[in-house]
């Protein structure tokens, strides 16, 4: 590739689309951003509007070329998708309602419904699909279509993400890849094809599901109009692309097996590379796909910088923004680890990994009249770093020696928990691992840019475009404090039972 040239990595997430273009040595060249809104007609309710999306595609695109270099030439374009969306659209690709999300709890009845159905709570298909048998998943979201708006479901011609419509309305084709697909629950992710017994469960055949392409595939160009419409030249190769989740470790340096990711956001997920897949006998986990011969392990959680902003509103209401977060994490920092007996369970919007469990609540317990602000600011802080440890246990498998976790490399970590050292600590001191932060705050946009490299040959390898990450300074664990804490978790784990539900 030319030092003129550039590939455009594409993001669609939950609430924006990202852009950016990265040249031959892996360097930024310019970067774009549009928002959109995340509706909640009801509780639990979680919707894109489709054509939100498109305009905030159109406009983020627009923008990048823009402020594209003079002089630079687009080889191409490759998209990231936010997992789990579901859109009906009729035979024209017009959407028939808006589309369910991620964050979209309304299937549950049907997922607990399916699962009542299957041996061992789908015991079997969580082997073939590396998906459990939750509300997240396309078997329960697809029998929510067909029992709650069957009008709708007896109009849809496809049944797709909303990648796929982005992808059909970039460039007129009708395609769905095996990343993205592999989050759904309704793929076999060894072979790569639909499962019988998912698409029974979801009530729909494979003709009402999009053809499946590798991540790789070179779709086809960018349609005329569209290329007016955002600045981009007509026939613009697109690639395919992948789910979110893999790219977001291959944009923070992750692609070999054994590689880990770390995200800590709003939210936050636990994700290592494998070259088969790996599944948790207690489907505490999910598996999905990256690209052929290339899977991700982990788990996500709900709480992550949502529950330190919890305590930031509740706690400290004088200091707005910045300053309260400022005060909480210099408050956590003078009290020492195990925050004087106080434990929070952070579970403020219910949980995903390891309990899948919708209805969850919060705890905080062990207050004294000795306690303040500044001790329930340490708690949420370790709270937050026992849901991912909980997450890092299930992927090490049942009586994982100590020797073989320090053997693992550093894990890569990304999110708003790299601005706080304070807290970076405390989740390398809970874990037990060597932890090196990552300035990839846009990993996934920018691990689309580098699958798009691959697909147009321009790289040998995934792992050859994700050593171009450099990671920060490792964080290393504190023995006696690790020790400390696997103590303070197992007591924090038996506080579920409390809110469990009966």
């Amino acid at each position: 590739m030319s030092n003129n040239t550039c590939v455009i990595g594409l993001d669609l997430g939950t609430t924006n689309s990202k852009a950016v273009a990265l040249d031959a040595e892996g360097q930024q060249l310019a970067s774009a951003s549009s928002d959109y809104r995340l509706y909640s007609p009801r509780s639990g309710w979680a919707e894109q509007q489709a054509g939100e999306v498109w305009q905030g595609v159109l406009a983020a695109l627009k923008s990048l070329a823009g402020k594209l270099p003079q002089g630079t030439e687009a080889a191409g374009l490759c998209l990231s998708g936010a997992m789990h969306s579901s859109l009906p659209v009729d035979g024209r690709g017009e959407p028939l309602a808006p589309a369910l999300t991620w964050a979209d709890q309304r299937a549950a009845p049907q997922a607990e419904a399916l699962r009542q159905r299957c041996d061992a709570q789908g015991a079997a298909l969580y082997q073939r699909t590396g998906c459990p048998l939750v509300s997240i998943y396309h078997p329960a979201k697809l029998r929510w279509w067909l029992e709650q708006a069957p009008e709708i479901a007896r109009k849809a011609q496809y049944f797709t993400l909303i990648k796929d419509w982005i992808l059909f309305r970039l460039t007129g084709e009708w395609v769905t890849d095996y990343s993205i697909t592999s989050a759904t629950g309704l793929l076999d992710i060894r072979r790569l094809e639909w499962d019988a017994e998912a698409l029974d469960l979801a009530g729909v055949t494979a003709a009402k599901l999009p053809p499946l392409v590798s991540p790789r595939k070179l779709v086809g160009g960018l349609l005329p109009q569209v290329a007016q419409a955002c600045g981009l030249p007509a026939g613009l190769m697109v690639v395919a692309g992948a789910g979110d989740g893999g790219l977001a470790n291959l944009g923070s340096g992750a692609a070999a097996p054994g590689q880990s990711v770390i995200t800590v956001g709003t939210s936050g997920a636990v994700r290592r590379v494998v070259d088969q897949p790996l599944l948790d006998p207690q489907q505490r986990t999910w598996c999905y796909l990256l690209s052929e011969q290339r899977w991700f392990a982990g788990g996500a959680i709900n709480n992550g910088g949502l529950a330190l902003q919890w305590v930031r509103e509740r706690f400290y209401p004088e200091l707005s923004g910045e300053d309260g977060y400022s005060r909480l994490f210099a408050d956590a920092a003078a009290v020492p680890p195990g925050a004087g007996g106080v434990m929070m369970v952070p579970y403020f919007s219910g949980e995903r990994s390891p309990h899948w469990d919708a209805q969850a609540r919060a705890l905080l317990v062990g207050l004294g009249l000795e306690h303040g602000r500044a001790h329930i600011a340490r708690a949420a802080l370790e709270g937050v770093a026992f849901c991912l440890a909980d997450v890092w246990e299930a992927l090490q498998g049942e009586n994982q020696p100590a020797a073989a976790l320090r053997a693992l490399p550093e894990v890569h970590l990304t999110g708003g928990i790299t601005r706080s050292p304070l807290w970076v600590q405390i989740l390398a001191d809970v874990l037990g691992v060597r932890l090196a932060p990552v300035e990839a705050a846009d990993a996934s946009v920018v691990g689309a840019a580098m699958l798009g490299q691959w697909a147009l040959e321009q790289a040998g390898s995934l792992e050859e475009l994700a050593q171009r990450v450099p990671p920060g300074p490792l964080v290393e664990p504190d023995g006696e404090r690790h020790a400390a804490y696997i103590e303070q978790h197992r007591r924090w784990q038996s506080l579920y039972q409390v809110i469990r539900p009966s």
